[in-house]
């Protein structure tokens, strides 16, 4: 599957390949009353950035990359920190565009 240039509108900067062999973690889906209905096994992370926005976004996708989860930061070195401390992302698995 070609690796998207845009994930929900945001343009990718840079992403990780995608593959049921990375272990980035799980995303859950929660009931109405929080309780873990399903969970989501985490594909490939990318770093994106929407047109009028100084934020960064991590997004967590699944192997369709469908985004499945983010989290907005100030700079992209914080995105890339986030990546690794949370999803065990080396620096060596980023793909730049």
């Amino acid at each position: 599957m070609m690796i998207p240039t845009e994930l929900d509108g945001a343009k990718v900067i840079q992403h990780t390949s995608n593959s049921m062999a990375n272990h980035y973690g799980v995303v859950g889906i929660l009931s109405d009353s929080k309780e873990i209905l399903d969970q989501l096994p985490i594909t490939a992370m990318a770093i994106c950035q929407y047109e009028e926005s100084n934020k960064y976004y991590l997004f967590s996708c699944d192997t369709k990359w469908e985004v499945i989860g983010d989290f907005d930061f100030d700079t992209l070195e914080d995105a890339v920190s986030s990546a690794k401390l949370s999803h065990n992302v080396n620096e060596d698995e980023w793909i730049i565009i």
